[in-house]
């Protein structure tokens, strides 16, 4: 009887620690969940979310530091908490992946993997609206801005410029618009760049621009207009002349220029032989200041300022200077309108002589602009039946 009596108090005794230990908070069995444990993402930005259920305080760590993809918040308290997972749009076609480890104050650890990738790319567009050419061809300078609307179901684009062209291209996103501009041409040669939308891995659309250069193929010529020192109403726009003919030689010389009077009287025949069919000429001095005279005195010494006894025309063309400081006649104001700044950076050195044919509109249609060295017979020969070659050609003259 004994016997029972103390089993009986000994399970009693048991039972009350039992329960006793199942009412205190700090000796249950704590819990951390995380749904859902893994996202697939598209190339594009994103937002998902994900709930964090605990039964005590937590935070969460990030593996790898990847900054394309960040949540909010990264910490909380038992319960349950909402998540928002933040994606920026994928940089190119390969995957990436940013891992979290989210700790619970008990040291329970669940993983949240996150994957980025190109795989579901062909459900999204992103284009130029109503414009299926991704080419733009433009002028040399005074190019006006060009708008382009994007059509694109991504949540958001960003646009970037082909590096080596950010010097002049700049675009920019204005809403669902696309602002381009384009600086004037600062050499003879041309260039490409490229403008490129993106919304992330392979969804982009890429426009390419061509600038004409200033010496290109109908590239047009900037109008200008040249006074005679000294002489009121004698300014002579450029655009006067060639609007008024079917080929204009745009003829930069300098009378201090050994090759350029070596070469004059090639041009004279020139003029002679094709004026009647549509050729004119405008002749550019450049100068030095402090010589004036000499080139006043030029122009008489070689018949340049002759007229017609019987017209009182000039026999031949039209001439005017540009008067510079010795160290500024190869690199000015004037030079820059057909150079750029390729004669600032040594990439062309010939400044004079200098040939250029525009057409009635005053396009360019050919250009000479090579370092001639005309010490030569042959030299000057050669040079003078290549343009003969060419104004008959054009004209349609003079038996070529």
């Amino acid at each position: 009887m004994k016997r029972h009596y103390l089993q009986r108090i000994l399970f009693t005794t048991v039972l009350g620690l039992v329960l006793l230990s199942s009412c205190n908070p700090y000796d249950q069995a704590a819990t951390l969940v995380v749904i859902p444990v893994k996202f697939n993402i598209p190339p594009v930005s994103a937002e998902r979310t994900f709930t964090v259920k605990s039964t005590e305080n937590w935070y969460m760590e990030q593996v790898g530091n990847e900054d394309w993809c960040n949540v909010y918040p990264d910490k909380g308290t038992a319960g349950e908490t909402k998540v928002t997972l933040n994606v920026t749009p994928l940089p190119d076609e390969d995957p990436r992946i940013a891992i979290y480890v989210i700790k619970s104050t008990s040291g329970i650890e669940k993983t949240l993997t996150v994957e980025q990738t190109n795989t579901l790319a062909d459900t999204y567009y992103l284009d130029f609206f109503g414009d299926p050419d991704p080419s733009i061809y433009v002028d040399p300078f005074d190019v006006d801005p060009i708008k382009k609307l994007v059509f694109t179901n991504v949540p958001d684009w960003k646009v970037t410029v082909s590096a080596g062209a950010k010097d002049w291209l700049t675009a920019i996103k204005d809403k669902d618009t696309l602002l381009i501009s384009i600086s004037d041409v600062d050499r003879p040669e041309s260039r490409t760049g490229t403008v490129t939308a993106s919304g992330g891995g392979s969804v982009s659309t890429t426009l390419t621009i061509f600038q004409k250069g200033l010496h290109d193929f109908l590239a047009p010529t900037r109008n200008f207009s040249l006074p005679i020192p000294g002489v009121p109403g004698s300014e002579l726009p450029f655009s006067y002349v060639y609007t008024r003919a079917r080929i204009t030689l745009l003829f930069i010389w300098a009378s201090w220029c050994p090759d350029c009077n070596n070469f004059m009287p090639e041009v004279m025949r020139l003029y002679q032989e094709f004026k009647d069919y549509g050729f004119k000429i405008y002749g550019v001095a450049m100068e030095m200041e402090g010589r004036e005279q000499e080139y006043f005195d030029y122009l008489a010494n070689n018949g340049l300022n002759d007229v017609d006894e019987t017209t009182g025309a000039k026999i031949w063309w039209e001439n005017r200077p540009v008067f510079n400081p010795p160290a500024q006649v190869k690199v000015n104001a004037f030079t820059r309108l057909l150079y750029g700044d390729a004669l600032l950076t040594g990439e062309i050195n010939n400044f004079v002589p200098a040939f250029f044919f525009v057409d009635g509109g005053g396009n360019i249609r050919k250009v000479y602009a090579d370092n001639y060295v005309l010490r030569t017979d042959a030299a000057v020969r050669a040079l003078y039946n290549n343009m003969r070659t060419y104004l008959s050609r054009q004209l349609e003259c003079c038996g070529n």
